[in-house]
């Protein structure tokens, strides 16, 4: 994002950074579903340390993807806050 010689916020650059921040959103969540998944077949094969093993995995992704959302979020109020500080009219 960066602001025009008009005082306004340019969220071209912002949308980028969205739309890359939900693909890389989309990769975490579905390294995180394949590690639940072969977590779960492991468990019903009886072996439960495994299964174990392998959610501990999970920690990475799913805290990446919510890092990822958190910072998604944040351009979300600050676009919000800059519309309304520029809004027309003032």
């Amino acid at each position: 994002m960066s602001e025009t010689t008009t005082g306004r916020t340019d969220t071209s650059e912002a949308g980028l950074s969205v739309t890359a921040a939900l693909a890389a959103i989309s990769a975490r969540l579905t390294e995180a579903a394949a590690l639940a998944k072969a977590a779960l077949v492991c468990a019903r094969a009886g072996s439960e340390r495994e299964a174990v093993r392998i959610v501990l995995d999970l920690d990475v992704p799913l805290s990446e993807a919510r890092t990822l959302h958190g910072a998604i979020c944040l351009i979300g109020r600050i676009n919000r806050k800059a519309a309304e500080t520029f809004a027309p009219g003032d």
